[in-house]
């Protein structure tokens, strides 16, 4: 009992330790949005400012066109949260509860394009884009974003865990495959869905060399290519680009408190079945 307790209170204090760490360049970029362009530029540095201003925010809301780029990044990112959930529930679907030939080696295979980056297909992209005539538009930004590896892995790890005896008593009672898919497979995992969903949208929000490459108008702009703005020929501006981080968090941190529950019973219930 003596030594359960000393090894929670160890997990706790590394816990704890490790949270600060990783909070603190979070707070800097807080403190840096609230301090003055002379200010920013002091050596030594300091933590705190010594006069709180919001000129920095108020630069980024209402003289620029951020709001614009927030708008952007939230269509791009909800498209792309909306395909990678359809794609990834289907596929992992399939190679969870269907048996056929080669199976376990397609899976392989899928599995291992996840090490290969965006740059090496990224040009063989763009040349379908253009030819498209998709270029500036929101589809194009979204259209390498549709299909996530290990969204297909996290959701089939997930599916598996579903009884089969569940799925083969709809069958019986005269359920076809979509609705078995809609209606059993979709509900009980929503705890997954809304993981891969955060993971997913995060990933779209915080882009920024694909929406480089298609975009040719300012206002088409993402959230990312907008805070690039702010690094001019010969200097940066800290306190914009720090106020314009801040704001672009935000949005994920309430979600994330919002749906934490539900973010890590997903990622738990994952890992039943193998």
């Amino acid at each position: 009992m003596f030594r359960e307790r000393w090894v929670k209170i160890s997990a706790y204090v590394l816990a704890t330790v490790f949270a600060i760490i990783v909070i603190i360049p979070f707070l800097w970029v807080l403190t840096t949005a609230l301090k003055t362009p002379s200010e920013i530029s002091v050596w030594p540095p300091r933590f705190l400012p010594s006069r709180v201003t919001f000129e920095n925010f108020i630069q980024i809301l209402v003289r620029e066109n951020f709001v614009r780029y927030m708008l952007n990044s939230l269509i791009v990112s909800l498209g792309s949260m909306g395909f990678v959930l359809l794609t990834s529930s289907l596929a992992g679907f399939i190679f969870a509860k269907y048996k056929f030939p080669f199976k376990n080696l397609l899976f392989t295979l899928l599995l291992a394009t996840a090490i290969i980056p965006i740059q090496v297909y990224m040009i063989p992209i763009f040349i379908m884009v253009f030819k498209a005539n998709m270029m500036n538009t929101y589809l194009a930004m979204i259209f390498p974003m549709t299909i996530m590896t290990f969204g297909v892995f996290f959701l089939r790890q997930n599916i598996m865990a579903i009884p089969d005896s569940l799925l083969d008593a709809a069958r019986i009672d005269g359920a076809k495959e979509l609705w078995i898919y809609v209606r059993i497979v979709l509900s009980l995992s929503k705890s997954a869905l809304m993981a891969l969903g955060i993971f997913a949208f995060s990933e779209a929000w915080a882009n920024f060399i694909w929406p480089l490459v298609v975009v040719t108008t300012k206002n088409m702009y993402t959230t990312e290519l907008g805070l690039a703005v702010y690094q001019r020929q010969f200097y940066i501006e800290y306190g914009a680009i720090s106020a314009g981080a801040v704001i672009t968090i935000i949005p994920m941190i309430i979600v994330f408190f919002i749906l934490r529950k539900n973010i890590l019973q997903g990622v738990t219930t994952s890992g039943m079945k193998t």
